[in-house]
């Protein structure tokens, strides 16, 4: 039984290499779809900065999301770290959880810049099959490595939420200018 163990763990990390080696042949590209550019609109607005990036579902893309975070925010690098980490958990929640990490799969994430505060957006491709959970926050267990990703978002973002709709799953959050940390 040992011996079992040790060989799905061989073809566990085969997998993940050959999946690694398909994003890299596979790049981050632009979104063109109105809807999925959308912001969460909360309030009217006057003007906005956005960008959307659809982004290969694999690991190794949470560092080329935390750059795109950087640049866009704007923000010194010491007040864009809480984004950019945030925004790290949000991708490797939907990679994990979605089929948005089974192969082949994306994700779409959506960065505005509003007046007062910025918002991040991530639309996976939902639910694998015979799987009905919703995003939720888990009670924090220290003894846990996994389960504190939307924990984070609750206690170091000013607002977040949740959309189902057409079989995707829209996990977002938004932190006021006058609340970023620095």
């Amino acid at each position: 039984m040992v011996i079992r163990l040790r060989t799905v763990a061989v073809n566990d990390e085969d997998t993940e290499a050959r999946n690694e080696t398909r994003a890299a042949e596979r790049v981050p590209r632009r979104v063109t779809n109105p809807e999925d550019r959308a912001p969460i609109v909360l309030s009217e607005d006057a003007g906005f900065l956005s960008s959307s990036v659809i982004v290969p579902g694999v690991a190794n893309q949470a560092s080329v999301l935390r750059d795109r975070i950087r640049t866009i925010a704007g923000w010194p690098p010491a007040k864009s770290a809480v984004v950019e980490h945030l925004t790290s958990e949000l991708f490797n929640n939907a990679i994990e959880h979605t089929r948005s990490g089974d192969e082949g799969g994306e994700v779409i994430v959506t960065v505005a810049n509003f007046p007062g505060r910025i918002q991040v957006k991530m639309v996976d491709a939902g639910p694998r099959d015979g799987d009905i959970r919703t995003p939720h926050v888990r009670p924090l267990d220290l003894d846990q490595e996994n389960g504190i990703g939307l924990f984070l978002v609750t206690q170091d973002s000013t607002r977040w939420g949740v959309l189902l709709e057409d079989g995707r799953t829209t996990v977002w959050f938004e932190i006021d200018h006058a609340s970023k940390p620095g």
